[in-house]
C-alpha cells in the first residue's frame, strides 16, 4: 500500500515577462504565468525574484490558488504566501487577475437539500460476545487473504477529483480532475491516466506527481490483505454495529505498529526531491457478519515524524457489488483520501466504474486516434451509496449476532440473492 503527496501543481500557460521591483497583483500574475510558459523549470528562480518584490495591492489566497492551479511550483507558492502575509493590510485589487476554470467552485458535489426529521432514537444493538466476535474476524481474515485470488481479469475507469484548502481548513476549491483506465490481469494492476482536466493524456499513474496532488495505490486488494497478513500482527477490537448501503455491518477497529507495517507515504516537490517513510496505521473495517465480506476500510497514518512534510494521511475505501459479464463481484466503488502538508489540506474523491471483462488483446493505452475516450468525469455518487447509518434493534434481523447460516461464497464473489 502506498500513498504519494506531491506539492500541488497543474500545467498551464500565460503572458509577458515583467521585471520591476514594484508591482500590482495583475503584473505579478502576468509575470508568474509568463515564466511558466517560457521557462517552466524555473521554480527556484521565480521564487527568489518574488521575494524581492513590493506589491501595491493585497495578494489574496484566491490568487495564489489560481496561480498554483496554472502551474506555479512549490517554492513559488511559498514565496507568494509570504508576500500575501506582507500585504495583508493593503486594499485588494478591483478585479480578479487570475480566474481559472480549474479552480472555479465545484458544485458537482451537491446532491440535494438536507432533510431532517424528529423521532425517538432506537436503542443500540449490544455487541456480540467474544466467541462470536472471533468467528466473525476469522471469516473476515479468510475473505481478505483470498480476495485477489477470486477477482476476474477486468478493466475499469477511475475518476479522481482533486481539492485543496491552502489555509488548513475545509473550504476546499477544485484543482481539477484525473481520469485513468485500470487494467487488472492475473493479479497485476496497471493504471494509466488518459485525461487531465479534460485534456487527453497517456501517462502511467506512477508518474502522476508530474501533475501533482495526492495519489494512492492498493485499492484492488493489497490494502485489505496487508491488514490481515500474519506478518502485520494487527490488533483487532470490536467497535460497533452499522448500516451501510442498507445492510447490517459488523465494525472492528485495528492497529498495526510501524515495525510490522507495509504502509508508506512519499512526498516530493520535484524530480530528485522525494522523501519516504513507513508509519504505523489504524482504522476501521466494516464486514458482513454472515459471510466476512468486507465492504469498507478506513486507514489513518499514526506517529508521523514531525520532521516529515506530511502531517496527516487517511483514506476511506468502499467496495460494492459489480457485474462483469453477467457475474457479480465485490470491487472498489469509491474512495476519499485526505492529506495535510504544512498549512495545506488536500482531498481526493476517487470513483471507480465502467467495469468490464479484460479479454485477450485488451489494451489500456490510448495513443491510437481511433480510440474515443470521454474526457469528462462521471457524476458523483448519491450520498446513500456512502453514508453510514446507525444500526438499531428497530431494524429486525433473523440473525442479529452475525453467525453464518449458510456457507459463505468465495471472497470477492457476491452471494446469490
Amino acid at each position: 500500500m502506498r500513498w504519494f503527496f506531491a506539492s500541488l501543481a497543474v500545467l498551464a500557460a500565460a503572458s509577458l515577462l515583467c521585471a520591476q521591483e514594484q508591482m500590482n497583483v495583475q503584473q505579478l500574475a502576468d509575470f508568474v504565468r509568463s515564466e511558466l510558459a517560457l521557462h517552466p523549470g524555473n521554480d527556484k528562480q521565480v521564487a527568489n525574484y518574488i521575494k524581492k518584490l513590493h506589491l501595491t495591492e493585497k495578494l489574496t489566497d484566491k490568487t495564489i490558488l489560481d496561480l498554483e492551479a496554472q502551474g506555479a511550483g512549490p517554492k513559488t507558492v511559498q514565496a507568494l504566501q509570504e508576500l500575501r502575509d506582507q500585504t495583508a493590510n493593503l486594499k485588494p485589487p478591483t478585479k480578479d487577475a487570475t480566474y481559472s476554470p480549474a479552480t472555479a467552485p465545484d458544485n458537482s458535489l451537491t446532491t440535494g437539500p438536507a432533510t431532517a426529521s424528529l423521532g425517538a432514537k432506537a436503542p443500540p444493538i449490544p455487541p456480540p460476545d467474544s466467541v462470536t466476535q472471533q468467528k466473525i474476524l476469522g471469516m473476515m481474515k479468510e475473505y481478505a487473504l483470498q480476495y485477489t485470488e477470486n477477482l476476474p481479469n477486468f478493466i475499469c475507469t477511475e475518476a479522481t477529483r482533486q481539492y485543496i484548502d491552502p489555509n488548513g481548513g475545509d473550504a476546499y476549491r477544485s484543482l481539477g480532475f484525473l481520469l485513468s483506465r485500470i487494467g487488472y490481469h492475473e493479479g497485476q494492476e496497471e493504471n494509466r491516466i488518459y485525461s487531465i482536466n479534460g485534456k487527453l493524456q497517456d501517462m502511467d499513474m506512477r508518474n502522476a506527481k508530474i501533475h501533482g496532488g495526492a495519489v494512492s495505490t492498493g485499492e484492488f486488494g493489497s490494502m485489505m490483505r496487508a491488514i490481515f497478513e500474519p506478518s502485520s500482527q494487527a490488533e483487532f477490537g470490536w467497535d460497533h454495529w452499522a448500516t451501510l448501503r442498507g445492510r447490517r455491518m459488523a465494525v472492528f477497529n485495528y492497529f498495526i505498529d510501524s515495525g510490522h507495517s507495509e504502509y508508506s507515504i512519499s512526498y516530493g516537490s520535484g524530480e530528485g526531491d522525494q522523501q519516504r517513510i513507513i508509519t504505523a496505521y489504524s482504522g476501521l473495517i466494516y464486514a458482513d457478519p454472515n459471510t466476512g465480506e468486507i465492504d469498507r476500510i478506513k486507514f489513518q497514518a499514526r506517529d508521523i515524524p514531525k520532521s516529515f512534510p506530511v502531517n496527516k494521511a487517511e483514506e476511506t475505501l468502499d467496495y460494492d457489488q459489480v457485474d462483469i459479464s453477467g457475474n457479480p463481484f465485490i470491487l472498489p466503488l469509491v474512495a476519499t483520501l485526505y492529506m495535510v502538508a504544512g498549512r495545506e489540506n488536500s482531498k481526493n474523491e476517487i470513483q471507480f466504474g465502467n467495469y468490464r471483462k479484460f479479454e485477450a488483446g485488451s489494451t489500456i493505452f490510448y495513443g491510437d486516434s481511433k480510440v474515443t475516450m470521454d474526457p469528462t468525469p462521471p457524476p458523483p455518487l448519491p450520498a446513500s451509496k456512502t453514508e453510514e447509518r446507525p444500526a438499531s434493534e428497530s431494524k429486525p434481523t433473523a440473525n442479529p449476532f452475525g453467525m453464518p447460516t449458510v456457507p459463505p461464497p468465495p471472497p470477492g464473489v457476491k452471494p446469490p440473492q
